[in-house]
């Protein structure tokens, strides 16, 4: 059974509140995780053969406003980590509801993440994390090796 619940946020922390709340509904835990992993870490799973197949059973599952948020970040790399604003992304994808709508559809894109198995890492502040994208409280990043994964996941789709 779901019940509704109302919650009021103060405005500035809206952001935050959507990636949690996606993280606590997702039920994130991972004991088997590696202890910890830093911000901007290149996930292992990259780094294996199996990258390519693992990028594309992501994408597979990714909604079609996930895609879109994600494909601007994947654009936006290019041999370094690229970061990027809520409301830069909320203005590249249109989304009527601001830097909260983006929050919103990246935590649908959690979700995805996890329907497609990829693995959780545990962060500095003992959060888990995949590493995806980044969030550093105030900037969305992507690294490049991740990126270049994606992208070609995406190519492949069209």
């Amino acid at each position: 059974m779901i019940i509704p619940i109302t919650v009021h946020v103060p405005e500035h922390r809206v952001e935050d509140f959507y990636i949690r709340f996606g993280e606590f509904i997702a039920n994130v835990h991972d004991p088997e995780a590696p202890t910890q992993l830093p911000s901007g870490t290149v996930p292992s799973w990259v780094e294996t053969d199996e990258a390519p197949a693992i990028a594309a059973a992501l994408w597979s599952e990714i909604s079609l406003p996930g895609r879109r948020i994600l494909h601007y970040l994947i654009e936006a790399v290019r041999e370094e980590t690229v970061y990027l604003l809520p409301e830069e992304l909320a203005d590249l994808t249109g989304h009527p509801k601001g830097k909260s709508g983006v929050a919103g559809i990246l935590g649908g894109v959690g979700k995805a993440i996890r329907r497609a198995g990829l693995p959780l890492y545990t962060t500095p502040r003992g959060t888990s994390w995949h590493y995806i994208w980044g969030w550093d409280g105030e900037r969305y990043s992507m690294t490049p090796e991740v990126a270049r994964l994606l992208s070609v996941a995406e190519s492949n789709e069209r």
